[in-house]
């Protein structure tokens, strides 16, 4: 049994009157009332190892389907995994009345019809990032999922990596003062080696591949978390390793994706970011962010530990994780995936639960799209990008 504290809520059909929750958040739809949501997972890869474990840390939640392409495969996966129902085909799964819900874990040329045939299926979704190959794609899809009122929300669950958690609560709590400038570096080894396979959609600029959409996308989406709105935006991305192999083929094959990008951001309050990735790293530096203002300077390192100071004051720890972060980590990319899936999903089923729109939503990732798609942009016309909205209002 679930119980939730909502103001008054007035129906009429399928309408719902907009109304507040105790913590001030509008109710937008009627709440999910099932005692288990079932909730089927699209991709038996990222799916099956990071979507499926954190969906089954969630109460309330059932993992009731899983689809993949590979149907030899695939059923193996679901007997290992204990899921009661595969399919091979997702719109089997999206017509099948066997899930409520579905989150989508496929390459992100596939996003777009994907998440338009869960919301014509009147599913709720969860949709991993990049969003779409495009920020139309991406407009697109929260523009059906507003118009058919399902609860959206998108895969950056890196806001809840303990220590950017950490660091939210301390700009809110005005740590910083007004933000001068924040600097992204990440120095990793992961695509260095031509002869490591990775997945072929990821070396494939039509099929949305590419470090700036794959990886950038994560940090673009926490700075606007912590910082406002990004109006401005100029960079480049480069390939350094042309050829490569990749996984279930033998010979190399041409990269047209980027590896390495780097970009400038201007924030709505006029501050600078930057931000610059690496994959093709000699060494595995790993990332460090760094953030400065008026009264502070914040600094998360690889680690996983925040260090700060006043103004004036020395750098001291601020946080630093605990022992089960440290076995999180431990445990690679993966478990690190995990625990913060696990609470992105949570709030994503709270949001279905009481009626409210999820965070990070189909409108975050849209906005991060838009800033993709500028650095590329930017690229080709050799200038900077207004996203404001003042110039192009969208």
């Amino acid at each position: 049994m679930y119980t939730f504290w909502l103001d008054t809520v007035g129906r009429q059909g399928n309408a719902v009157t907009v109304t507040q929750t105790r913590d001030g958040k509008n109710i937008v739809r009627p709440p999910v009332e099932r005692e288990t949501i079932r909730v089927g997972v699209i991709g038996a890869g990222f799916g099956a190892n990071v979507h499926v474990p954190a969906l089954r840390r969630v109460p309330g939640v059932q993992v009731a389907a899983i689809c993949g392409t590979d149907r030899s495969r695939l059923q193996d996966v679901a007997s290992d995994l204990d899921i009661p129902a595969s399919f091979g085909d997702y719109r089997e799964m999206l017509a099948s009345g066997r899930v409520d819900a579905v989150t989508i874990a496929t390459p992100p040329h596939l996003h777009h019809p994907m998440v338009l045939g869960a919301i014509e299926a009147g599913l709720h979704v969860l949709c991993e990032k990049p969003m779409a190959r495009n920020v139309a794609e991406a407009r697109d899809m929260l523009r059906m999922a507003r118009e058919a009122g399902v609860c959206h929300a998108i895969g950056h669950q890196m806001r809840h990596d303990p220590a950017r958690t950490h660091m939210k609560k301390l700009i809110d709590e005005d740590f910083l003062g007004r933000l001068h400038s924040v600097s992204v570096m990440v120095y990793r080894s992961s695509l260095a080696d031509s002869t490591r396979r990775t997945n072929d959609w990821l070396i494939d600029s039509s099929r949305a591949g590419g470090i700036l959409a794959a990886v950038g996308s994560h940090y673009i989406d926490t700075l606007r978390w912590w910082f406002g709105e990004i109006h401005w935006a100029a960079g480049a991305v480069s390939t350094a390793v042309d050829e490569r192999l990749v996984t279930g083929r033998e010979d190399m094959r041409r990269v047209d994706a980027d590896d390495n990008t780097a970009f400038v951001l201007r924030f709505a309050s006029g501050a600078l970011g930057t931000v610059h990735i690496s994959y093709t790293s000699s060494a595995e530096i790993g990332e460090e962010i760094i953030a400065t203002g008026s009264e502070g300077t914040l600094a998360i390192h690889d680690d996983g530990r925040l260090y700060g100071s006043r103004h004036g004051e020395r750098i001291t720890s601020l946080y630093k994780p605990s022992s089960t972060d440290i076995a999180e980590r431990g445990k690679g990319g993966t478990g690190r995936h995990i625990r913060a899936f696990s609470i992105l999903a949570g709030e994503w089923v709270w949001a279905m639960r009481s009626g409210t729109d999820a965070s990070p939503s189909f409108e975050d990732g849209a906005k991060v799209q838009e800033v993709v798609d500028a650095v590329t942009r930017s690229q080709q016309l050799s200038r900077w990008i207004d996203l404001s909205g003042n110039k192009w209002p969208v």
